[in-house]
């Protein structure tokens, strides 16, 4: 590289410099695209769907309503829910060319979840994944060196096809912007973010398909940006910094987003990941969910906001990252917020302990008599706190210790997990069956079928204004409540990833019926997220001996286990295991306990049922089944429920546990 290079950094360019620099990161560009490869499992379906995303509406809140699109002709109309007509406007030329090659999908009705779950993966040379520095669903980093100079390098994708080969660099051109490319502006701050906790990117090219002639969809970023010293996550893993160094941190966290708010940049990221160090100071990073206010054309060129009315509109975002999100971008509906100033102020375990683990107000009481602590939710409490605060012999279980875990994910298209069954008649839950697919997380798409159940029956609330669905009770819960990693609903999950997802049943229920030390019970967050809510109530839930006697008039979560044998599928060789999964019991049927199964994957019936204590099937599917090699065995294994003491009184097999989760009719009361 030349050291022209060194000019990267420089705010201010003649004309004749910035010539210089950017045909030389065009050269760089053409010789770096051809190392890019990926694979993605979308289809052209997904990619168009997902193209609408990148329209600029009339108005922003159509960003947040629209839920069905046709193409018509040379038109692109955009529907609501109830698919009523919002806004037409021109196809753009990306969309022609899907168009063409798929035909079918004129003139039909296209749903926002309609769009698949990307199981897709960079393929990098040895090259590339020595400089890797970090790799999420969209983006990938890696460290790159302009002649003497280190930058962080950010590719970001914007459409599922980008690098792969069915959209290879051969298809694509480029734009080069610098950050001083608006220097003729007397202020260059109001032009792009410039701000010493604000990570600076020193040039951004935006990628577009050839054919594009008027630069109208934006398929992907190459971002030149600032390369840091690393993350405050990592050092706050590792109990690093002292007490000083945490309150610096959170002033300069202020002051950089107070200065985003100033510019007209709304950070909706707001995870420890995203807070980098160089040279002792904060800086704040990751524009990828964002809210941008200004409509300045230079924050989408230099890749501060991406184009679309969907950046424009917070409620339009439906994204977020487990722990750090606000309710707002996640479900559109108002409520909690991001809490990452916690984490500054206490140990790893005891911030994740006083976010998460429920506890009683002695306990309460306690905790403020040994770390003479009372709220510091107020970030003015700052100069009060004396000490980190820790707790002794704190659990780490409710920690999200793998940075994988915290990884931003997609809320839009969880409704596509929604399977309906009308071939099977459930009396008491909906006949809805939410596929938990790849994931682990039977345990909170159990709960929230009781909660839904709940709230319609025991509360009487209807819901007209679709602000408690089950993707939005699941959301709440396994982004806000009791953290969760998503991956598996609309994520290709790893081995910790799912691994992490398995909680246990009684602790996501304690968790919504007690308040925690810094946060309201999980009941509470769900029922006051939107203006217009179900009736200020307590839950409470019981553990009752289930038996072919008992009277059944509610819906019930079940914890059920079942041994799986040494066994070889398709050549390869798998180990004995016990596998637990939670279920919800639908209805008792001569003598029968019919229970609905959201574990398609690794058995693909619809629905599971207890006869004399062992496990049968309802229906054989018609696709392959991978149990069918020792299903006989399965036959004959009894459900165990947990927890242990039931187990123990029961060893015969005989009796069951039921659970049932609700809010307390009997202690309802009306706001005055």
């Amino acid at each position: 590289m030349l050291t022209e290079f060194c000019l990267l950094a420089a705010l201010t360019l003649n004309e004749d410099e910035r010539e210089v620099l950017r045909d030389k990161i065009n050269e760089w560009v053409e010789s770096f695209l051809p190392q890019l490869e990926r694979e993605s499992t979308r289809t052209e379906k997904c990619r168009l769907i997902a193209s609408v995303e990148r329209h600029e509406f009339g108005n922003y809140w159509k960003a947040g309503d629209w839920q069905f699109c046709k193409f018509v002709g040379k038109n692109l109309i955009i529907f609501d829910n109830k698919r009523r007509e919002l806004e037409k406007f021109k196809t753009t030329s990306f969309q022609k060319k899907i168009l063409r090659r798929n035909p079918t999908l004129e003139n039909v009705f296209l749903g926002r979840s309609e769009i698949k779950e990307e199981n897709g993966f960079w393929k990098l040379n040895d090259e590339l994944e020595r400089k890797k520095i970090s790799e999420g669903g969209e983006a990938l980093i890696i460290l790159e060196k302009f002649g003497n100079f280190e930058a962080a390098t950010r590719i970001h994708i914007f459409d599922a096809y980008l690098f792969t080969t069915k959209l290879g660099v051969n298809e694509l051109k480029w734009k080069t912007h610098l950050i001083s490319a608006e220097s003729k502006n007397r202020d260059n701050k109001a032009v792009v973010p410039i701000h010493e906790n604000v990570v600076k990117n020193f040039s951004n090219v935006e990628l577009y398909q050839i054919g594009d002639d008027n630069e109208e969809d934006c398929l992907g970023w190459i971002t030149i940006l600032e390369k840091c010293d690393g993350n405050i996550r990592t050092e706050l893993k590792n109990e690093s910094l002292d007490l000083e160094e945490r309150k610096k941190i959170a002033i300069e966290l202020d002051e950089g987003f107070d200065y985003l708010n100033k510019v007209g940049i709304s950070h909706h990221d707001r995870k420890l990941e995203n807070f980098l160090m160089l040279g002792g100071i904060t800086k704040i990073c990751d524009f990828g969910l964002v809210q941008e206010n200004t409509c300045r054309k230079s924050y989408r060129q230099m890749g501060y906001c991406r184009r679309g009315s969907k950046f424009r509109y917070g409620r339009a975002l439906f994204s977020g990252s487990p722990a750090f999100s606000d309710q707002y971008q996640l479900t559109g509906n108002y409520g909690y917020s991001s809490n990452y100033f916690h984490f500054l102020m206490c140990d790893w375990k005891t911030s994740w302990s006083l976010l998460y683990r429920p506890i009683d107000e002695t306990e309460r009481n306690k905790i403020i008599e040994n770390c003479n602590i009372r709220d510091f939710k107020d970030h003015s409490m700052i100069n009060n706190i004396t000490k980190i605060i820790s707790l002794q012999d704190c659990s780490d279980k409710f920690c999200l210790d793998d940075p994988n875990l915290t990884k931003s994910c997609q809320m839009s298209n969880l409704k596509q997990q929604m399977t309906k069954y009308i071939n099977f008649d459930f009396t008491s839950l909906t006949k809805n069956v939410f596929d938990q697919k790849s994931s682990n997380l039977c345990v909170p798409i159990s709960v929230t079928a009781l909660l839904r159940f709940a709230i319609k029956n025991d509360l009487a609330f209807d819901d007209k204004r679709k602000n408690y669905t089950f993707d939005k009770i699941l959301t709440i819960l396994t982004m806000i409540v009791y953290p969760r990693r998503m991956a598996g609903l609309n994520l290709n999950p790893k081995k910790e990833e799912k691994d992490n997802q398995m909680n246990n049943v009684e602790t996501l229920i304690e968790r919504i019926c007690q308040k925690t030390f810094l946060m309201e019970s999980g009941w509470e967050i769900i029922r006051t997220q939107s203006f217009r809510k179900p009736v200020e109530s307590t839950c409470e839930y019981k553990k009752v001996t289930l038996n072919q006697n008992f009277v059944f008039s509610r819906p019930l979560t079940v914890t059920g286990a079942y041994f799986r044998p040494n066994r070889t599928i398709d050549g390869v060789f798998y180990e004995k295991e016990v596998v637990f999964h939670q279920m919800t019991l639908d209805k008792i049927e001569n003598n029968t306990f019919i229970l609905q199964n959201t574990d398609f994957d690794h058995s693909p019936v619809l629905v599971l049922f207890f006869k004399n204590n062992y496990f049968q099937t309802l229906k054989n599917p018609k696709k392959r089944n991978p149990n069918r090699g020792y299903k006989s065995i399965l036959r004959a294994v009894v459900f165990l429920l947990l927890p242990n003491v039931v187990r123990k009184c029961h060893a015969n097999g005989k009796k069951l546990l039921r659970r049932w989760f609700y809010p307390n009719a009997a202690r309802q009361r009306r706001f005055q």
